[in-house]
């Protein structure tokens, strides 16, 4: 029987990443590290530590082309990383986010087969 996976429960995929990202709370930005994102959400490492509930504005710098900013709520904040579910980003940062994804998901297609 092969052995139960957490993370294939998840929605969409995940997309491994580490781009330089800034978070703001309350007034005070504090330098992030997104570990993944995927089509709802990411993971971040930041020197702070956030309670779930919490709403960040991220500005993502996914390359040197694009960068995006939206607001997220922290769903849970362990050793791992704080995971965040995007709540609002506008149509421009929409269509560059996904784009990003989609961009990255069809190479990585074109790669296996």
């Amino acid at each position: 029987m092969a052995a139960f996976n957490k993370a294939d429960l998840r929605k969409s995929p995940r997309l491994a990443v580490t781009p330089k990202s800034e978070v703001t709370h309350e007034g005070k930005s504090y330098k992030a590290i997104v570990q993944d994102i995927s089509d709802t959400g990411m993971l971040l490492l930041s020197s702070r530590d956030f309670d779930p509930g919490a709403r960040l504005h991220v500005r993502l710098s996914l390359s040197a082309s694009v960068a995006v900013e939206c607001v997220v709520v922290v769903r849970h904040c362990t050793d791992m990383g704080i995971g965040a579910e995007i709540e609002s980003m506008d149509e421009h940062n929409d269509k560059a986010y996904h784009g990003y994804l989609q961009e990255y998901f069809s190479h990585q297609l074109n790669r296996s087969g």
